[in-house]
Parts: C-alpha cells; structure tokens; sequence
C-alpha cells in the first residue's frame, strides 16, 4: 500500500504558529520556574535538603533552554516549509501556464 503525503501550506503554517505560541509559553514557564527556585535558595526559612535539591534544578537550565529553542527551531522550520511549499506549487502552475495565463 503506498503512502501519500499532502503538504498543505496552511496547516504547516497555522501548526508552526501553534509551535512557536508553545515555545514562547514553555520559555515563560521555565523563568517562572527558576525565578522561584533561585527565591527559594535565597530563603532562610527552607532547610538544607531543600536547598540542595533547588541547586540540582538549577543545573538543568541550560537542558530547558535548549529544549524551549527546538521548540522554537520547529515552529520556524514548519513555517519556512510552508513558504517553501507555496512557492513550489505556484513554480508548478506557473511551468504550465500558457501565454494567455491559462493553463495548457
């Protein structure tokens, strides 16, 4: 059975708008995260287990900012393939088009 694959440029750009909205959303969220987390270092009133444990979370920032950019990569990827899919498909009508601008 053979597969077809359709590239419909509108739903790669409304999904690469979804994408990026997540990524913006996800990045938001991390510095939520971290503001609380670097407060709760700073406290006085959380124990020793607690701080080290914040400390642990804290090493994983880099991992979070680099997983909120390939969020962000994807949604410009699927959105750069949607122009691309434009213009491949106006090159094709364009090849066909006859001197009239009607299609042979």
């Amino acid at each position: 059975m053979s597969r077809l694959f359709l590239a419909d440029p509108a739903i790669l750009r409304m999904e690469g708008n979804k994408e990026l909205d997540q990524s913006n959303l996800f990045g938001q969220n991390v510095q939520k995260m971290y503001d609380t987390i670097a407060k709760m270092v700073q406290s006085n009133y959380v124990s020793p287990a607690a701080k080290a444990l914040a400390v642990t979370i804290q090493s994983y920032r880099d991992d979070m900012d680099a997983m909120t950019k390939i969020i962000n990569d994807y949604g410009n990827y699927l959105l750069t393939a949607s122009t691309k899919v434009n213009r491949n498909e106006q090159e094709i009508i364009d090849t066909f088009k006859n001197k009239s601008g009607s299609i042979e």
